[in-house]
């Protein structure tokens, strides 16, 4: 250490610290309270993957686009629940009007009235299919005068089958079941008739917990005051779809920050307390270190305004990496003290030796964070600028508040330890304490094989490693002996058989039970969760965040639905479960209608001119019901009825202008419910690739709004930044420890741990079956920050005593080393323990790899300087 550096030391701690500790001390105490209640009343936490994706990207402004245009993509269903289903029809108008007259509701949707399509049915038709009809009546009447002639005589045939084929138009009922008016129910009635749904869809899209919340708590409301047992005495409400697992989410994630804050702090408290045996030390650890965290948390949310899921978690990290901070300073001062020094120079002494080297590994730790705040995919970058917050706040906790403290507590409570060593059991954790250096050293030709033979090992496994897109599956592993024997699928495809059959045995005897006695038969419920009600009541054609086509032009929109629909019906669409726009309701364009209404008024002319008094009088009713769809005129998507346009209403603030004489704007959204699942990467890009088909087909450009599309370019994202943030991280980290070391051949002996740390990680990652995903990939840049203390330490500790202190650096810092690891851990284990598959895959990987790290450490690098001592490589060995 430099003259300099010991003057400044000397005078921040003598100075600045010792004559003001006290007041050192109730500043950081205040200023943490104040932290508590900004996060308090300012926490906010954003979970939509939409978040985690630079705002330049083109799914990122699709989905934006969604947004301003359209308002909320995400439903919520609301399913209302009683025996009676004329009650529930009651109530749900009731309910229904009074949400849409709130202004932040833009749909409030649960009766498709099919009236107007009932009386243009025949619009609908083709000109064929209308041709074969005006035929059959012509040659049913012309029958029917034929018989009632009086010269008519049978020639013993019974035609009456034949007589009434004419008329059956059964066959063309299910030739058009498929349109779109003819898909929706009349009511959103669940199949067993127990439930009714209300869609509803908001003015303004909500991401972040407190909008959800809101919206979600203000229907609810509107709900209970209505008081549904009046309408009948079992009557409930239930709430389902995109907003509420949403807001599941959200309170699934306030849960897991619960219990990754309690169970990191219980187990730092627990560990800490047995290395040091000491309460104090336990305080002296943890509470500038919570100081710091909460320090941090309170400027993010202030700054920042709403954190993402990964970087919400950033406390569980900074506990983790922030406590080697104060463990090593701590260590080092009893050191110190024990050697007979009072506190303030004990201090001093400490801060020139760990001191130094834990401001360069804090620095090579921040510098790590830095690189990943200019990261493209915003998952990284606010992770980084958090972390970067975080490491300063923690390393000002540890230089100024930790002396303060102590000088605090040991003025309140005096503790002078004794002199000497310290005890061995306090040593327990240090290798020296098992391996004596004596020993070890002719070893250490035998611990770098053990080195090699573990790297041959990770260098087997990594073909094991892969990228994992499928969601569901992120944070589980898949251990070589946890194989599926085939007679354990054979056993579960039994089940799944069983209870295959089991279900059409009780759909066949509530059949015989209801033909039976119809009259006393009660249905039994068949959708009992909220999902399957709503679902069952849509038919399955809703979905509660679909995606959206955007267009510029109708025209286009047109178009584009026209085609989809043509290849959709062809089972072209495969990754498609339907389409709808405005214009599925629209029996083509005027032009095809005008040719249908030849031979409607073909039909009408035909009824007019003819006598069919000739006619059965059932078949009579069933003309004149048909003369009332004879009385039509082509129309277009302004003249449906409100409730359908209402289904593709933009009711953001960035929503089309309507068209003259209309509310708002409806002909330039496609609703695209798709049949894959959009968190399984593979099908996601087979989705996205279907509606760039429809692209190329059409030469026609739209926006695509999709979950799926935010997914890949997600995983796209975090591909592409990852690998570059890793090794910009790796090589600003060893110019931050050329800067330390003074020399880039020992920047690379202090950085070498991480290096093969890393190597063995994916290694052992590959042998367990953890795939790399793009939450673990986050933490790999961290390792690298948090993992380089280790080396820096050691080092550092070596070139402050000399040649020959290898075994004297391994008994004094080696305990501490290992202690750090397990504290580090003990933080990202806070992580592994939540229910969020992706943060448990970034604890497991972090604990794997500061495992490896510490390995790396102990194996390879006192090895190494033995074998640099012996053979006398000087600017490695010493000065």
């Amino acid at each position: 250490m430099t003259s300099f550096m010991k003057r400044f030391i000397a005078f921040f701690i003598g100075r600045v610290i010792a004559p003001h500790y006290w007041a050192v001390s109730a500043i950081s105490i205040l200023l943490s309270v104040l932290s508590v209640w900004v996060i308090a009343t300012q926490a906010n936490i954003n979970s939509d993957f939409k978040a985690l994706l630079p705002t330049t990207s083109a799914a990122y402004q699709a989905m934006d686009e969604v947004g301003g245009r359209v308002g909320s993509g995400s439903a919520l269903f609301v399913v209302v629940d009683s025996p009676d289903t004329e009650a529930n029809k009651r109530f749900a108008e009731v309910y229904a009007n009074t949400l849409r007259e709130l202004p932040d509701v833009a749909l409030a949707h649960y009766h498709n009235d099919k009236s107007f399509f009932e009386k243009n049915k025949l619009l609908y038709l083709d000109k064929e299919d209308l041709s074969g009809l005006r035929e059959r009546i012509a040659d049913k009447i012309k029958d029917a005068k034929r018989k009632a002639n009086p010269l008519f005589v049978s020639l013993g045939f019974d035609d009456d089958e034949e007589d009434d084929a004419l008329l059956n138009t059964s066959e063309l009922e299910e030739k058009y079941s498929n349109l779109s008016q003819n898909s929706y129910k009349e009511y959103l009635i669940s199949d067993d008739g127990y439930s009714l749904t209300i869609v509803v869809r908001f003015v303004e899209s909500s991401t972040d917990l407190a909008s959800t919340e809101q919206l979600i708590a203000r229907v609810q409301q509107v709900g209970a005051d209505l008081e549904p047992a009046k309408y009948h005495p079992e009557m409930k409400l239930e709430y389902g779809g995109g907003l509420i697992n949403r807001q599941a989410e959200y309170s699934s994630i306030v849960d897991d920050i619960k219990t990754s804050a309690w169970s990191t702090i219980i187990g730092l408290f627990l560990v800490i307390g047995l290395y040091f045996r000491r309460v104090r030390a336990v305080f002296f650890v943890l509470a500038p270190l919570i100081m710091g965290v909460a320090w941090t948390l309170a400027f993010s949310f202030w700054f920042f305004g709403e954190l993402t899921t990964v970087a919400t978690f950033i406390f569980a990290v900074l506990l983790g990496l922030g406590i080697d901070y104060s463990i090593h300073f701590l260590n080092e001062y009893d050191i110190y003290r024990r050697k007979g020094f009072e506190p303030v120079d004990a201090l001093v002494e400490c801060f020139g030796t760990t001191g130094r080297a834990t401001v360069i590994g804090g620095v090579s730790t921040m510098v790590t964070f830095v690189v990943l705040a200019f990261a493209q995919f915003r998952g990284l970058s606010q992770f980084g600028q958090v972390a970067s917050i975080g490491i300063v706040c923690t390393l000002i906790a540890m230089l100024v508040v930790l002396p303060a403290m102590i000088l605090t507590v040991h003025r309140i409570l005096p503790y002078d330890p004794p002199l000497g060593e310290k005890d061995e059991a306090a040593s327990m954790l240090s290798p020296a304490y098992w391996v004596d250096e004596v020993r070890a050293k002719p070893l250490a030709p035998v611990f770098l094989g053990i080195a090699l033979l573990i790297s041959v090992f990770a260098g087997y496994q990594l073909q094991n490693v892969e990228f994992e897109e499928n969601f569901r599956v992120i944070g589980k592993m898949q251990l070589p002996w946890q194989g599926e024997s085939e007679r354990e699928a054979a056993t579960k495809q039994a089940e799944k058989l069983a209870k295959r059959q089991a279900r059409l045995t009780e759909r066949r005897a509530r059949a015989v039970r209801e033909a039976v006695d119809p009259e006393t038969y009660i249905a039994p419920r068949e959708q009992k969760s909220v999902g399957d009600k709503y679902t069952s009541a849509t038919s399955g054609m809703r979905s509660s965040t679909p995606t959206l086509l955007l267009f510029d032009e109708e025209d286009q929109a047109r178009e584009v639905y026209e085609y989809m629909a043509e290849q959709h019906a062809n089972g072209e669409l495969d990754a498609v479960r339907s389409v709808s726009a405005i214009y599925s309701f629209v029996p083509g364009t005027i032009a095809e209608q005008e040719e249908r209404m030849v031979e409607i008024n073909a039909i009408r002319e035909l009824l007019e001119d003819d006598d069919i008094s000739f006619l059965k009088a059932d078949e009579r009713k069933r003309i004149d019901e048909m003369r009332d769809s004879l009385d039509v005129k082509p129309f277009t998507a302004h003249d449906l009825p409100d409730w359908t346009k209402r289904l593709f209403k933009e009711a953001g603030d960035q929503a089309k202008a309507p068209d003259p004489g209309e509310e708002f704007a409806f002909g330039y959204l496609i609703y695209v419910n798709e049949s894959i699942d959009s968190m399984k990467g593979e099908q996601a890009r087979r989705f996205l690739g279907q509606m760039e088909d429809v692209k190329e087909a059409t030469q026609v450009d739209f926006r695509v709004g999709s979950q799926s599309y935010i997914y890949i370019a997600m995983l796209d994202q975090i591909k592409t930044d990852g690998l570059r943030m890793m090794s910009i991280a790796l090589l600003m980290t060893l110019l931050v420890l050329m800067w330390g070391f003074g020399n880039p051949l020992r920047a690379l002996y202090a950085l070498l741990p991480v290096l093969i740390g890393m190597f063995w990680m994916l290694g052992v990652a590959g042998f367990i079956g953890l795939n790399l995903d793009f939450f673990n990939v986050i933490i790999i840049p961290v390792l690298i920050g948090a993992g380089v203390d280790d080396g820096v330490h050691f080092y550092a500790h070596y070139r402050a005593q000399g040649r020959g202190s290898v075994g004297a650096v391994m008994k004094s810092l080696g305990g501490a080393l290992v202690m750090t690891t397990i504290t580090s851990a003990i933080g990202f284990m806070g992580l592994a323990v939540t229910d969020y598959g992706g943060l448990k895959s970034m604890g497991y990987l972090a604990i794997i790899g500061l495992s490896m790290t510490l390995l790396g450490t102990m194996l390879v690098l006192p090895a190494i300087l033995w074998l640099a001592e012996k053979y006398d490589i000087h600017w490695l060995a010493q000065d």
